[in-house]
């Protein structure tokens, strides 16, 4: 059974936009991250995991 592109959707961001993201939010706290700061950290290494799984390419 071949894939779908419903099995890897194309991601609204791209990989770089959500290191960014991550990487300034732990900018902003100073490597302290408070509960809602956990809780967006968690958001957005769920959305990057996400992406970097859209971005692998199926081996033939």
């Amino acid at each position: 059974m071949s894939p779908t592109s419903d099995d890897h959707p194309v991601p609204e961001r791209s990989l770089a936009e959500i290191n960014a993201d991550i990487r300034c939010l732990f900018a902003r706290a100073e490597g302290r991250l408070s509960d809602a700061e956990r809780i967006r950290h968690a958001s957005l290494l769920g959305e990057w995991a996400s992406a970097i799984r859209a971005s692998v390419v199926p081996a033939a």
